[in-house]
Order: structure tokens, then sequence, then C-alpha cells
């Protein structure tokens, strides 16, 4: 397939640079593809299927490609953008802001795998469940470690809970990445058993809670939090496998490929996996130190603090006390104007068979009285983008 996709860009006038969009769902298509933008030195520009008309165009419009694969059908348009030399465009997840074009370079990619397999060891037979959108890093990211050493992959086209569980059984992959929000509902469905099978599975995307990490632990699943973003082509940091419990609170150990150093408190990471667009050096916007170990802590987002007379808050951490009461399916903390305090803290809360004043209370009790939610609000669901980050300019 990949050799067909190549003849075919070569006869539809494509060269090396020009940018190629797509969408196409995760398989051996996406694969395909990857491969013959590989080949041919364009830059892939993946369009998930799952994005309405409007974000498409968006992207489109925004990044200009030579060309625009859809259906199997190639659409050379005439206004275009040469690309810099990079394999692809993917973007951030626009948790904490509008989601934006990051480059990456096969050089990227390289640097990243090589980090990530120093953190969690390489093994010949390895295979790679794929349940994350390979329209973001985290699932791209596993195409490119199956390029580089050969490992196969077990793609589902979109998160399912028996089509996991059913991956997990039959083809028994000894890597796995996810979201937490994906281990909690495989656990739900009580697949505790297929879940001991492999021997890492990647946790990121979205914070765990130390409680989650801890609880999944003492279940014997080899879970591997992880820290990193799109611009530094996914993880700089990793716990290692059988040591999550060991680790609690900490977002792992930096590979090899990443440095990381700390402006005002704030978590900047340098080196080959830090996307050309940023110089060799990004500052994260989040907040964190290394232990006494040299263990990667986060401790919160700089630009989420609420000051609320006077005292600075981390919703994060709001929001982790929250989620350990059993009635609490997921929680988000906001800040709203408040006219003697400057800003006071509103919990907004997925759950149920729990009173509002029983969340204050269970707040009460583990936090100090500034950290505890003024106001507690209960909603059907909170906004989440494809990978389960909390959405919060949505909020």
């Amino acid at each position: 397939m990949a050799d067909d996709w190549s003849q075919r860009f070569r006869e539809a006038g494509l060269k090396r640079g020009d940018r190629v969009a797509l969408a196409e769902p995760s398989g051996a298509a996406f694969a395909a593809l990857l491969h013959a933008c590989i080949r041919t030195g364009t830059t892939m520009v993946p369009l998930s299927p799952r994005w309405p008309e409007a974000e498409r165009v968006r992207v489109v419009t925004d990044l200009a490609p030579r060309a625009v694969v859809t259906e199997g059908q190639i659409e050379v348009r005439r206004d275009a953008v040469a690309g810099r030399g990079e394999l692809c465009v993917l973007y951030t997840s626009g948790t904490t802001g509008e989601p934006k074009p990051v480059r990456l370079t096969f050089a990227n990619h390289r640097a990243s795998a090589r980090g990530l397999m120093e953190g969690i060891g390489r093994r010949d037979d390895d295979t790679w469940l794929l349940m994350l959108s390979p329209h973001h890093v985290g699932g791209f990211a596993i195409f490119l470690r199956s390029v580089l050493y050969g490992h196969p992959i077990v793609s589902i086209p979109r998160f399912d809970v028996d089509a996991v569980v059913a991956a997990l059984r039959e083809d028994r992959p000894t890597l796995v990445s996810a979201v937490p929000s994906m281990l909690t509902r495989l656990l739900d469905a009580g697949a505790v058993e297929e879940l001991r099978g492999p021997r890492a599975i990647l946790v990121g995307g979205a914070p765990a809670t130390d409680e989650q990490v801890g609880a999944w632990a003492d279940l014997g699943l080899m879970v591997c939090p992880t820290y990193g973003m799109t611009e530094t082509c996914s993880q700089v940091a990793t716990v290692p496998p059988g040591r999550a419990r060991e680790l609690i609170g900490r977002a792992g150990f930096v590979h090899s490929q990443a440095a990381v150093t700390f402006e005002e408190g704030v978590i900047a990471v340098s080196g080959p996996v830090v996307s050309p667009s940023f110089d060799g050096r990004v500052l994260t916007g989040d907040l964190g130190h290394l232990d006494e170990h040299g263990a990667l802590v986060v401790t919160g987002r700089k630009d989420d603090v609420i000051i609320t007379g006077g005292e600075k808050v981390h919703p994060a951490e709001v929001e982790n006390t929250l989620r350990l009461h059993p009635a609490v399916r997921e929680a988000a903390v906001v800040g709203r104007p408040d006219r003697v305090y400057g800003m006071v803290l509103e919990a907004l809360v997925v759950g149920d068979g729990v009173s509002a004043e029983a969340l204050v209370t269970w707040c009460r009790k583990r936090l100090p009285s500034f950290k505890v939610p003024r106001r507690v609000r209960f909603v059907g669901s909170l906004p989440l983008s494809e990978g389960g980050k909390l959405l919060r300019t949505q909020l």
C-alpha cells in the first residue's frame, strides 16, 4: 500500500517538502500513507475523521497543504505553503488555549522513541496496542516507534471497550498507551486480568491522581505515568515499569534525549525532542521540580492559578481531592468573580449520590480553608479533548 501511495503522490506532482493533509482513521491505511510521506519527503498533516467539517476547513486554511487526501482521492491545491523539512505537523490538544500547529521532524521522533525505550526497556517481541488517536502526538508517535524498532501495531480505529478487551485477549500486546479515563472504563468493564498482560502501560495525556496510580499498581498493572506534550514530541519523563507505587506523585525520570530546567518554577525542556518551532527550548507553562532522586514532580499550571482572597490555588490539587470521593467521576475547578474575595472557587462535578454540602465537607477535611470550593455545581459532562484532556478554555 505504501508503494502505491508513493507512486500516486509522484504522479500528482507532489515533491519533497510539500504538505499533505489527510483524513484517515487509525489503521493500515494510515500507516501506508505515513510511509508514503516518509519515502517521498512530503509532510503529513493528519486530519481527524472525528473533527467537524468546520475544524478541517480551518486547519487546511491555516496550513495551506499542497494536497488533501480524502476517501482515497488526492486533491491538489494551487495555493500552498512549502514545508521546512518536517515529517509532520500536529495540532496541540487545545486544553489551555486555541489548538496550535507544531512542526515535528523525523529527528524529533527518533530521539523521542530512543528516550522512551531507554525508560521502559526494549524487547524484540514487543507489540503496541494503539487506542489513542494518531491525529495527536500520543498516537502518532506509536507509528514512528513501529517504524524505528519494527514493532507490530494492533490498532483500534476508535476507542471501544469491547474492541480493546478483545485485542488484549487475542493479540496479547506487550505495550499500551492510554489516558486515565480509558483505564477507568476498561477496569469498570472488568478487564483487570487482560490489563495485567502488557509489560508497560504508558499513562498520559491527562493527569492521573496519586490514588488512581496506586490502585492500578496494587491491581498488578504495569502502569507507567508519563509527562510530555506535542512540542516535545510526546514523553520527556516516564516512570519505569513496576515502579509506579514507589514513585507515586512523580511524573517519572527525564530521559537522555531531553533536558529539564526551571524558570521561576516553570518547567523548560530542551534537547533533540523539541520541535524546531521553538529554537531548541520550550517553556511549558507547567510548574514543577526535581525530587531528591532526580524524578520530575509536576504541581500544576502557572496560568491556571486562581487567586482568592490573596491566596494562590492550583485547580488540579482541588480537582484531585474531589475525585477521591467515591461518588465523583470527574471534576473541574474554576474561579468565579466575587465582590469580597476577588475570585472564589467553583467546582463543576460529574457524579451522583452526593450533595454539594457533602463535597464541601469532604474538601474541608483535606484542604486548607482557602482551597475549599465555595460553590459546587453538578453537570452532566465536562469538555474533554479527543485525547481525554480537560478543555479548561471551554469551562
